[in-house]
C-alpha cells in the first residue's frame, strides 16, 4: 500500500491498540503443533492423519470460534463443537473422555510452542521510545492470554489487555474496542488498531471510531480501501516517520 494512507492512519495518534493471535504471537503455528499432540491423545489409531485434524480445528470451518468471540456459546461448548466437526470430517467419534485427553496433552504443548513474531520487539522498543501507550485486545480469554505472555515474558510489557472475559464478548462488538480506549484514558480517534483480521482488526475497530491497520502477512490484498502493511517493521517505520527519530546526544 502507499505510505500516503499509512500515514494518515496514524496522524494524530496516541496509542496503540494491538491483536494478539496471529499479530503479534504466531498462534497458528502453536495451535497445529499442540492441536497435533492432542489429536494423538484422542486418535491414537490414526498417526497419519494428526496434523491434518489440528489444522482442521484450527481453520474452524463451522466458525465456532467466532460464535464464541460473540458471546453466543461458552468456551468449552466452543471447545467441543470444533473436536465433534473434526471427528466428524475424519470417520471418527468423539470419545468420552476426548476433552480431558485434549487438554492434558495441548496445554503444555501450547505453551512450549508459544513464538514472537521476529517483528514485535521493535515495534514495542519504538512505541515505548515515542511515548505511545500499547494496549491489547484478543478475542481469546484470559487465561490462554496470560500462557502467551508469561511464556514469552510480556506479561509486565502491557498495561491493559482486554480479552472476552472483560466484557463477556469480543470484537467486532464496538463495545470491546471502546472498552479498551476507556482503560488507556485514551479518545477512540486517537488510537490506532492493528491486527492480521481485516474483519476485527480493522473493519471493527473503524466502525467504533478508531484508526486502523490491516497487518497482511500473506499479502493477500483486499478490495477494501484500508491502510495495509505486510509486516510489522513497515508500521515502526511509518511511526519513526510520523513522530520523528529518537533524541540522542550530541
Amino acid at each position: 500500500m502507499s505510505a500516503t494512507r499509512l500515514d494518515a492512519a496514524l496522524d494524530g495518534v496516541r496509542a496503540v491498540l494491538l491483536d494478539v493471535d496471529d499479530t503479534i504471537v504466531d498462534t497458528r503455528d502453536a495451535m497445529v503443533v499442540a492441536g497435533t499432540e492432542a489429536a494423538a491423545a484422542i486418535w491414537p489409531q490414526r498417526a497419519g492423519d494428526h496434523r491434518a485434524m489440528a489444522q482442521r480445528y484450527y481453520d474452524d470451518p463451522e466458525r465456532w470460534f467466532p460464535r464464541y468471540a460473540s458471546g453466543d456459546v461458552a468456551f468449552d461448548a466452543m471447545r467441543a463443537g470444533r473436536l465433534a466437526e473434526v471427528a466428524a470430517a475424519f470417520g471418527l467419534d468423539v470419545p468420552p473422555d476426548a476433552h480431558r485427553s485434549f487438554e492434558d496433552a495441548y496445554a503444555p504443548a501450547f505453551r512450549s510452542a508459544q513464538r514472537l513474531f521476529p517483528d514485535v520487539p521493535e515495534l514495542l522498543d519504538a512505541t515505548h521510545r515515542l511515548g505511545l501507550p500499547v494496549a491489547l485486545l484478543t478475542n481469546s480469554a484470559l487465561a490462554p492470554t496470560r500462557v502467551k505472555l508469561e511464556a514469552l515474558d510480556l506479561v509486565q510489557r502491557f498495561d491493559v489487555v482486554v480479552t472476552t472475559d472483560t466484557l463477556g464478548f469480543g470484537k467486532p462488538d464496538p463495545r470491546v474496542y471502546v472498552e479498551a480506549c476507556r482503560l488507556m484514558a485514551v479518545d477512540p480517534a486517537r488510537v490506532v488498531c492493528v491486527g492480521d483480521s481485516l474483519e476485527w482488526d480493522v473493519l471493527g475497530a473503524e466502525a467504533a471510531g478508531l484508526r486502523a491497520v490491516w497487518l497482511d502477512r500473506a499479502a493477500r490484498g483486499t478490495t477494501e480501501q484500508v491502510a495495509s502493511v505486510v509486516g510489522l517493521d513497515e508500521l515502526t517505520a511509518a511511526l519513526d516517520r510520523r513522530f520523528g527519530p529518537p533524541v540522542t546526544d550530541r
